[in-house]
């Protein structure tokens, strides 16, 4: 396994040698899979955003505690869509990137990557706080105004 990034890279063009159609391929698929991941999470958030519209109403009718935390979820949702949209909108493609020097033109992809992937992970935390946010709001609202009803005859 790679101690760092620069190891890495060597590793890579190593691996390639004689390849870089190859490489350029690996490469740009490992991309691939953080643009994957961005869509998953767009997904869920839009989801959320779904639902409220929904049954948003029902939090709110639940008093201040279900309507806070349906607010603060909602927040976090969107904070998770505006970072995962930087991270699909500054699209730069591998291509673009091509060096006569493989392991700097690896290094420059691979910083890429991570940046991304950290952005990413960032997204996601948002969205987790967010749909927990959310859930607890359900709960709340839930026992508020399950609560407050009388049972059926």
């Amino acid at each position: 396994m790679a101690d760092n990034i620069d190891d890495e890279a060597r590793r890579l063009t190593d691996l390639f040698a004689g390849q870089p159609q190859a490489l350029v391929a690996f490469l740009s698929g490992q991309l691939s899979v953080l643009k994957s991941q961005a869509q998953i999470l767009m997904g869920l958030s839009g989801l959320v955003i779904t639902v409220t519209g929904f049954s948003g109403h029902n939090m709110v009718r639940g008093g201040p505690w279900p309507t806070a935390a349906m607010v603060l979820g909602i927040g976090f949702v969107l904070l998770a869509v505006l970072v995962t949209l930087r991270v699909m909108t500054r699209l730069r493609w591998v291509s673009q990137d091509l060096d006569d020097d493989l392991v700097r033109m690896t290094l420059t992809v691979l910083h890429r990557r991570n940046s991304q992937q950290q952005a990413l992970l960032h997204g996601g935390t948002c969205v987790a706080i967010g749909l927990g946010s959310y859930l607890v709001s359900v709960v709340l609202a839930a026992l508020a105004i399950g609560g407050s009803m009388s049972p059926p005859p």
